[in-house]
């Protein structure tokens, strides 16, 4: 039996498509099923139990967690419910790991790195600008002080078919696809620091490769954090680029925006996943390219609005 926790949300719900292609229908999906009674994605999958988040009983012959339920909104301010959903939680999912001998893969998040441009898993590189990240950079040192074999991955810009339901934490592929859907134009940031217009960078890794890491790591017996990213950066303008293509719209009304004052200093103009462990650890399939995760992300959003 496999556990899924956060299976209703974006990543979570991809690993269980995974698995049930690979022939795995052996699934306790997890997620908060006051929020999400009956969610229409269920439907394209094959399971035994969905259990809401608390309902943790009996929980046995576990031969791995995936665990990807968290709280993702890096403005939530409430330290104390960040703390219980990502910290506290998190180590009792461990603890259901731990009675199973099962394996225990888990969402950490490059949040963890701040404006640090180095992003090498070092502590020296830590430095969590908001609760969120505290709560995750809070786990992962939880998880290496441990003696049981774990697997934390610190996810950068993850897009793709799912995350249509995150609201404000989709990604920029996302919302920049439906803000061109809306009026055509694309509206980025003027160049900071500088960064030219739209110029500022991001690791955007596409679903499929961060689904493909996750299952990697279900077999394997190791202990550790790893960066999950391309290990290569991608401007914004980048971004919109291949929408204007994907549209064949020769025009391509960019709409650079001043961005606000509050956000300029802690703002990440640039990030790049270090993937040198990953790669050390066996890792060595080929990545989505850009374009490659942009036309499959654009032609799965088409597909469901027709």
């Amino acid at each position: 039996m496999i556990i899924v926790t956060g299976a209703a949300g974006f990543i979570g719900y991809n690993i269980a498509k995974r698995l049930n292609l690979m022939g795995i229908e052996d699934l306790i999906l997890i997620d908060n099923k006051e929020k999400y009674p009956n969610p229409d994605n269920f439907l394209n999958l094959r399971f035994k139990e969905y259990r809401h988040f608390n309902d943790l009983e009996n929980l046995k012959n576990i031969e791995c967690i995936f665990h990807q339920g968290a709280c993702s909104d890096t403005m939530e301010y409430d330290k104390n419910f960040m703390m219980e959903v990502n910290y506290n939680y998190s180590k009792t999912m461990l603890s259901i790991a731990k009675e199973n001998s099962s394996r225990f893969i888990y969402a950490s998040s490059a949040s963890v790195y701040g404006l640090n441009k180095n992003s090498e898993e070092k502590k020296e590189n830590e430095s969590p600008l908001n609760v969120y990240a505290e709560s995750k950079l809070l786990f992962d040192h939880y998880i290496m002080n441990q003696e049981y074999p774990a697997v934390g991955l610190r996810y950068f810009n993850v897009y793709g078919r799912g995350e249509e339901n995150k609201g404000k934490m989709a990604s920029m592929a996302y919302k920049m696809n439906q803000e061109y859907l809306a009026s055509k134009k694309i509206s980025l940031f003027k160049g900071t620091d500088g960064y030219k217009d739209g110029e500022q960078k991001r690791d955007f890794i596409y679903i499929d490769d961060v689904v493909s890491i996750n299952i990697f790591f279900m077999d394997k017996s190791i202990h550790d954090v790893f960066n999950v990213g391309t290990g290569k950066a991608e401007t914004f303008n980048c971004i919109a680029e291949n929408i204007f293509k994907f549209y064949q719209d020769d025009e391509k009304n960019f709409n650079y925006i001043e961005m606000p004052d509050y956000l300029v200093p802690k703002y990440q103009n640039f990030t790049q996943a270090n993937i040198k462990k990953l790669i050390e650890a066996g890792y060595d399939y080929d990545f989505y390219s850009i374009e490659e995760g942009l036309l499959s992300y654009l032609n799965d959003l088409k597909t469901s609005s027709a």
